[in-house]
């Protein structure tokens, strides 16, 4: 018996284009592009996470 009849293969792509489609931040950006409450939480989280940064800059700053 043949044991790999039934199972799929992957599909080999010689197209470059594959290669910009793997990445997390394409994948991200599209997803984003179809929801309007994940581009909101994506900009709420670059927001808080940018403040707490400077917060912390400002905190050093003022403890010369």
């Amino acid at each position: 018996m043949d044991k790999y009849k039934n199972k799929s293969r992957l599909k080999e792509s010689t197209d470059g284009l594959d290669f910009v489609r793997m990445q997390t931040e394409v994948g991200l950006i599209d997803s984003m592009l179809r929801s309007k409450t994940l581009t909101a939480i994506v900009v709420v989280s670059i927001l808080l996470f940018t403040g707490f940064f400077y917060f912390l800059f400002k905190i050093a700053i003022s403890g010369i």
